[in-house]
């Protein structure tokens, strides 16, 4: 990860870089795909007198968060900037984390058991579940590839019909939509 601690309107001394980057270091354990964090610490006029402003940014895979605190004491305003980042850096990761136990138990209900095969006077009934996720065509066509099978179920993203795609004897694929 990499911290940029920077001054507008103030100079930082060595005890206030420290401080930031040890409170900001800290802020990583919730989150492990934090690319780069971004701190600016700036004196500010109010019309309630002067003020200082710690704004963090935390670049993370695909988004990005954002605090900022506004205090008479810039150690105080950057407490509050952390506090700030925390849940969302929490919230982000456990959006993620529930991301992928639903990618997970999708991907395990296309993996067909013997449980799942139904035997019937000599001709088998297979169970085919569709996906959790609505998809277009192109997706499903690359599903149907990945999963290396003839045909694929699944629920149109912009009719919200199921549809089925297959690959033809010829090689090009077949769309069958209800």
């Amino acid at each position: 990860m990499k911290l940029f601690i920077r001054g507008r309107q103030i100079t930082l001394t060595d005890s206030i870089k420290k401080y930031a980057e040890d409170k900001v270091l800290k802020v990583e354990k919730f989150n492990d795909s934090i690319i780069k964090m971004d701190v600016t610490l700036s004196a500010a006029k109010l019309k309630t007198g002067n003020a200082h402003v710690a704004e963090i940014l935390v670049y993370l895979s695909g988004s990005t968060l954002k605090s900022r605190a506004t205090e008479q004491d810039l150690y105080v305003a950057i407490d509050r900037a952390i506090d700030g980042i925390e849940p969302q850096l929490k919230k982000h990761k456990e959006k993620h984390s529930r991301a992928k136990v639903q990618d997970d138990s999708a991907k395990k209900l296309y993996s067909l058991t013997n449980d799942e095969n139904f035997e019937s006077d000599e001709k088998k009934l297979v169970k085919v579940y569709l996906p959790i996720k609505p998809m277009d065509v192109s997706e499903a066509i690359l599903q149907l590839e990945n999963l290396n099978k003839v045909f694929f179920a699944f629920t149109n993203v912009e009719t919200g019909k199921m549809a089925v795609v297959y690959k033809r004897k010829d090689g090009d694929y077949g769309f069958i939509e209800e």
